[in-house]
């Protein structure tokens, strides 16, 4: 009898663990993932029009840049705006950016990993191609917003493909 007493509580803990993490994937599936959805189309539109500033408000104060060349890094969101601004003064002036969000996955309540998928049209060391790359961006809320803290560009030569 203390056996099945076991493995009624056992079952019963196991089914609470299960809808309280089911309420938690279910609160972040919406209102979180739409915040979001809505800071990666905004991180877009920043890029498209070449508002740097914009771009750099998206993430933390604190927050890391890794560029996709792999071995640059810029910390902190005036950094991060700073090389990004130079950048779009030269071969990013005249570039578009479509992104598509490939997976959020939340990976506490305050925080969640975004995988992107990005094509890249105008980049004037590439005129005649569509650079593909993927972000990769670690997104946690402070003060009830959503904001990048860390995030990492990677372009790979077989991903840029003739337009």
């Amino acid at each position: 009898m203390k056996h099945l007493t076991l493995i009624f509580l056992f079952v019963c803990l196991t089914a609470c663990l299960l809808a309280q993490s089911q309420t938690q994937a279910a609160h972040h599936s919406r209102s979180d993932s739409l915040q979001l959805v809505a800071l990666i189309e905004n991180m877009q539109t920043a890029w498209n029009t070449h508002d740097m500033h914009a771009l750099a408000n998206l993430f933390h104060e604190d927050g890391t840049w890794i560029v996709w060349d792999g071995k640059t890094v810029w910390k902190g969101r005036a950094l991060i705006e700073e090389g990004h601004a130079k950048a779009h003064k030269t071969v990013y002036r005249n570039t578009v950016q479509t992104k598509q969000i490939e997976e959020i996955s939340f990976v506490g309540p305050d925080a969640a990993v975004v995988r992107t998928h990005d094509t890249l049209t105008g980049d004037e060391r590439y005129p005649d191609k569509v650079v593909e790359s993927r972000k990769f961006l670690v997104c946690t809320r402070k003060n009830n917003v959503w904001k990048i803290w860390w995030g990492q560009n990677t372009r790979h030569p077989e991903f840029t493909t003739k337009k």
